[in-house]
């Protein structure tokens, strides 16, 4: 939920709709000629083309036969506070299913989603568990190659850090566990500290942003972002090995992993020992296709040049790599 330090290049490509129903839903294809496909997924408050590294990611992809996907889903921009990270793999469930059955260049080869910051979570969380396939028979299950996690870091261990400067979210945090004990998970939280219109200067001013950066929360996902062991914590450098396994090895399961870290990422709690997490992630997983990376200069969002092309090359190997 970084800012970008600078507009990214334009991408070329092709936009469709991935579901009609309950609503419609559209995503950008780099180059749907290609057999194998990337599904993007960004972080909080982010959407379609905000990430800065995927024009040089969808350049690299393309000299593997690979097409860069990206797509809207419900909880884009401000829908998170009132989504949940299964109702996100649902929709990318969909998503994959359209890419490999539309009548136009389906995806014959592998299929690999790829997570920034939150959509991490999407990833393991997509992953955790079978997914039926709607369109064909009975027991039909959707098949995934791989997952790649850039910037896995924990919402709650940030939020605990920066609690201290932050009086609304201890307040928006009591507020969230008094609704939890009343058994209101539903419940929305006060958004008295919004303004119902954007102050306005000659006709100009910020627009509806404050929508995505201060976005309506339901006491679940509230706490379950903010909190420990809720549903979205699957990062926090504290976790108990029992809780590592659990989080990560169904996803294992399914498809080989990689966990792309960056040596500079302003997300990453300044005593946090990241080495120590992700040995102690390879000694509990102790297996052959769980992956890791650190990126040298990468930022939150990876605005660095080197990092850039550091990040693109180590993805491409393991892309290349998938059996």
């Amino acid at each position: 939920m970084s800012e970008c330090k600078a507009t990214p290049p334009p991408l070329t490509g092709t936009l469709a709709l991935y579901q009609t129903s309950p609503i419609p839903l559209p995503y950008f294809e780099s180059n749907g000629s290609h057999p194998n496909k990337l599904v993007f997924i960004p972080g909080l408050t982010d959407t379609m083309g905000v990430v800065p590294y995927l024009p040089r990611l969808a350049q690299t992809l393309d000299k593997i036969g690979y097409s860069l996907v990206q797509f809207v889903k419900c909880s884009d921009l401000g829908g998170f506070g009132t989504s949940s990270l299964e109702g996100d793999a649902q929709e990318i469930a969909q998503l994959v299913e359209h890419l490999k059955s539309r009548d136009t260049a389906p995806c014959t080869g592998k299929l690999v989603v790829m997570g920034h910051s939150t959509g991490c979570q999407d990833v393991i969380q997509l992953l955790s568990r079978d997914r039926a396939l709607s369109s064909t028979k009975p027991g039909s299950l959707i098949h995934i190659d791989g997952g790649i996690c850039q910037a896995p870091v924990s919402d709650y261990e940030f939020f605990k850090h920066s609690l201290d400067s932050n009086p609304l979210g201890q307040q928006q945090w009591a507020e969230s566990q008094s609704l939890l004990d009343k058994g209101k998970p539903s419940a929305l939280l006060s958004r008295e500290h919004v303004a119902p219109v954007p102050a306005s200067t000659h006709g100009r001013g910020p627009g509806n942003s404050e929508v995505a950066l201060n976005p309506a929360f339901t006491a679940y996902r509230f706490a379950s972002l903010n909190g420990p062991n809720g549903d979205d914590d699957f990062f926090s450098t504290n976790l108990p090995d029992e809780r590592v396994q659990e989080v990560l090895q169904p996803a294992l399961s399914r498809a080989s992993l990689l966990m792309l870290l960056g040596e500079e990422d302003e997300y990453v709690p300044t005593k946090a020992n990241v080495p120590a997490m992700t040995e102690r992630w390879h000694r509990v997983l102790h297996s052959d296709r769980f992956h890791t990376a650190f990126i040298p200069k990468a930022s939150h969002k990876v605005d660095n040049e080197s990092a850039q092309v550091f990040l693109c090359n180590t993805v491409s190997a393991f892309l290349q790599d998938l059996h």
